[in-house]
């Protein structure tokens, strides 16, 4: 990229691409219009839509950049917008989705103060397409220096949600045009791995899910997932070569968890199983987290209100699950490798829909979960939480209470309050 157009000091670049999105366009536009820090710069790359997305930029006048080009793709579009950017901070919001109005007055301020960091990035809340708020929100903030690691583990950043200096996209390189997903968590590879960026919890902006995006379709998400992580890693390991590194391997492993995932999100359980199945032959570790249990168990809750327990089908997900299960520790094929791991991979997977189902005031379910959990793994009845969850179940909250302060039990997670 040739960062040929002089920076502006303190000036931030808002970059649309747009492919007709005529309809959200406007209230993307009028969100960046509604932000208190007033140096800022928008401009709209329409990527050769054929709807009326002109007219509605139109409409707000000599206050939008707009350049129109042949249908590129999203990472071309954003490309065009960055090297016509005067400002020294970008942000990349997509033409769907919206900035919270203190959005760039909060990151910019904490990117004046952090002299040192290359960018920041913040929480967001999923809307409908009517913008209706989901039950859904993302909200962390990595230790910098673990951040590169972390977004190994899988993209949990969306582009809106960022604030990067110009000068990561200048050194760093340009979206990859030949990726049709995937490319932001690509760039965020690039950029974590060389530059300080730090994050802040605060929500920020508001990130819109629409029926038949490129986000809802599994195959082209696991497709460039692949091809991103083959870029970063080389070649997915051979499934009979022990010489793959752990990072390399556990970061397959993940892509082929968020797929599974999706999959199930997709209504697509046999797809769900394959990917399940590759996790085994790259990673076999991760049928021991329980984060892999969270996500499965959540299973065909869509984006937007995973972990949601008021919408969350515990027993048709755990039934899914359970099915996978059978049929991956039930391959002869795979005896040899997975051996020493059915006791810990379902111990942990009935915990989970243990914890779920409580959350859910499920105090049936919870207890046979939980006691199964125990069956399977006779360790898991000295986690505290396992006892104090089975505790309540049993005997209702407020003794059960008493009994944790005066026994001294870990703390638990409380009814409506486990997230992701």
């Amino acid at each position: 990229m040739s960062g040929n157009i002089g920076q502006m000091s303190g000036l931030a670049s808002v970059i649309i691409p747009n492919y007709n999105h005529a309809q959200y366009l406007g209230e993307a536009i009028q969100s960046v219009l509604d932000q208190t820090y007033r140096n800022f710069e928008i401009i709209v790359v329409d990527d050769g839509s054929t709807d009326n997305s002109r007219e509605v930029v139109a409409e707000f006048g000599d206050q939008v950049s707009y350049i129109w080009q042949e249908n590129a793709g999203l990472s071309a579009a954003r490309n065009t917008g960055i090297r016509n950017a005067k400002g020294a901070y970008i942000g990349l919001l997509d033409a769907d989705d919206m900035y919270e109005p203190d959005f760039l007055s909060t990151l910019v301020s904490k990117l004046e103060t952090s002299p040192d960091a290359a960018g920041i990035y913040c929480g967001y809340r999923f809307v409908d397409h009517l913008n209706h708020p989901l039950p859904q929100v993302e909200s962390r903030s990595i230790p910098d220096d673990r951040l590169f690691k972390a977004l190994v583990d899988g993209n949990f950043l969306v582009p809106e949600s960022m604030l990067l200096r110009k000068y990561c996209y200048e050194n760093a390189g340009p979206f990859d045009e030949t990726l049709r997903a995937c490319e932001d968590w690509d760039m965020w590879l690039r950029v974590s791995s060389r530059y300080k960026v730090i994050g802040t919890t605060q929500i920020l902006t508001r990130h819109r899910i629409l029926p038949g995006s490129m986000s809802t379709d599994p195959v082209r998400m696991l497709n460039n997932r692949l091809a991103v992580l083959t870029k970063h890693f080389g070649v997915e390991p051979d499934d009979d070569n022990e010489e793959g590194v752990s990072t390399k391997r556990r970061a397959f492993g993940r892509a082929y968890l968020s797929s599974s995932v999706e999959y199930l999100q997709y209504g697509d359980k046999d797809r769900a199983y394959e990917c399940l199945h590759k996790i085994a032959r790259v990673w076999p570790d991760l049928l021991t987290e329980l984060d892999t249990y969270y996500q499965l168990g959540c299973g065909d809750q869509p984006k937007g209100s995973m972990g949601h327990l008021a919408s969350l089908d515990v027993q048709r997900n755990g039934e899914v699950l359970f099915e996978m299960l059978g049929r991956l520790f039930g391959d002869p094929k795979m005896a040899d490798r997975l051996k020493g791991y059915r006791r810990p991979a379902y111990s942990n997977a009935n915990f989970v829909l243990g914890l779920l189902c409580y959350g859910a005031d499920q105090s049936g379910a919870a207890r046979s979960h939980l006691i199964q959990a125990i069956v399977a793994d006779p360790n898991c009845g000295l986690n505290g939480q396992v006892i104090t969850t089975l505790l309540k179940s049993l005997l209702g909250i407020r003794l059960a209470n008493w009994l944790r302060r005066t026994l001294r039990f870990a703390p638990t997670i409380q009814p409506k309050t486990l997230s992701k």
